[in-house]
């Protein structure tokens, strides 16, 4: 059996859940301690115990990394592009400089 289609147990915020998913049992554990620890840190900060609106704001603020890294990987990939571009341009300049 493929170790991705394997059920896990993990618990999240003190309850417990099986998930069968697209990839590795580790992977699973690591992002479900993740999100764990995420909504134990906005459950101890709230003066509500609604687990639904931990799970949001949770989900939320998860979201929000997402989105930052995805934001900050373009960044890293433009840059690239530019510098790429800067070195064919040098590239092709010392290539005419040498016929």
């Amino acid at each position: 059996m493929d170790a991705a289609a394997d059920s896990v147990r993990v618990y999240i915020c003190g309850d417990e859940y099986s998930i069968k998913g697209d990839v590795d049992v580790e992977t699973t554990k690591e992002v479900a301690e993740y999100v764990d620890r995420k909504m134990m840190e906005f459950q101890k900060n709230m003066t509500s115990r609604d687990k639904l609106k931990v799970a949001v704001l949770s989900a939320l603020n998860i979201a929000g990394e997402l989105f930052d890294h995805k934001r900050r990987s373009e960044g890293a990939t433009k840059t690239l592009e530019e510098l790429q571009e800067k070195t064919d341009v040098i590239a092709k300049k010392i290539d005419d400089c040498l016929r």
